[in-house]
């Protein structure tokens, strides 16, 4: 009877997750001394493409850790699901067979050299909670950057809170021109990550000129009630860690 229970719960879980649209899954590596981990996501190229084609990712992105950021990884892989089994790795996929048949170079670098080039510290995979900004937008390698703020809720009161002020404040500033887009999303699990964050925001800068533009504050003045609201949103959160990425590589559908 338990079996039943818990195969009843884990199913009624991944049909609440799917109503939801997207997940981000986040891997953090870690370059192994000597190696080149950029030369070998070129390798994965047109494995992450061939996902693309069969409609399991949307999106993946490379971030390299800029200098001075004090974290155990150097860079984070960003993939993009529509499906939350696809995310766990339990829903589609494609034939590894066919991948080596149609690019049998790709598979022997894959084969041989990742885990001799790179070690995943941890991973985690975020259901998108308010993705703020154009639908399409440009990033250009060595150049486009990414804040990632890791976010631990202190109660229930959080998430609505955070959202209620970034539809306004977030989507003024990109408006204004000081950002390229805002996410805000919330963990659904991962290896090591429970006890680090249980939220995630990212800010999206198309170069380092934006992201350093000054804000003109006369256009975002807050009201009293606002500025107690944003009070007791800070109050709501501890920011664990801000960590500034520049993007190396990006695919997208």
């Amino acid at each position: 009877m338990k079996k039943v229970i818990l195969s009843l719960s884990l199913m009624l879980c991944l049909f609440v997750a799917s109503a939801q649209n997207v997940y981000v899954k986040y891997e953090f590596m870690k370059q192994l001394p000597g190696q080149d981990y950029e030369k070998l996501e070129k390798s994965w190229v047109n494995y992450h493409k061939e996902l693309i084609k069969a409609n399991i990712i949307s999106m993946h992105r490379i971030w390299k850790v800029l200098p001075g950021n004090d974290v155990d990884y150097d860079y984070v892989v960003t993939t993009v699901y529509n499906n939350y089994e696809d995310a766990l790795g339990i829903g589609k996929s494609i034939s590894v067979d066919d991948f080596k048949k149609k690019y049998p170079e790709d598979y022997e670098v894959m084969v041989s050299t990742t885990l001799k080039t790179r070690t995943m510290v941890r991973d985690v995979i975020m259901s998108l909670d308010l993705p703020l900004g154009p639908k399409n937008y440009d990033l250009t390698p060595g150049v486009s950057l990414m804040s990632m703020n890791f976010i631990k809720s202190k109660n229930g009161k959080y998430e609505d809170a955070e959202i209620a002020f970034s539809k306004k404040w977030h989507n003024g500033l990109i408006n204004n021109g000081n950002k390229m887009a805002f996410n805000f999303m919330h963990s659904m699990g991962g290896q090591g990550t429970e006890s680090r964050f249980s939220h995630i925001i990212t800010h999206l800068f198309s170069n380092m000129e934006q992201m350093n533009k000054k804000v003109d504050m006369t256009k975002f003045k807050m009201t009293p009630e606002e500025t107690a609201s944003y009070n007791n949103l800070v109050t709501y959160r501890d920011i664990t860690k801000i960590v500034l990425h520049v993007n190396v590589m990006n695919l997208e559908n």
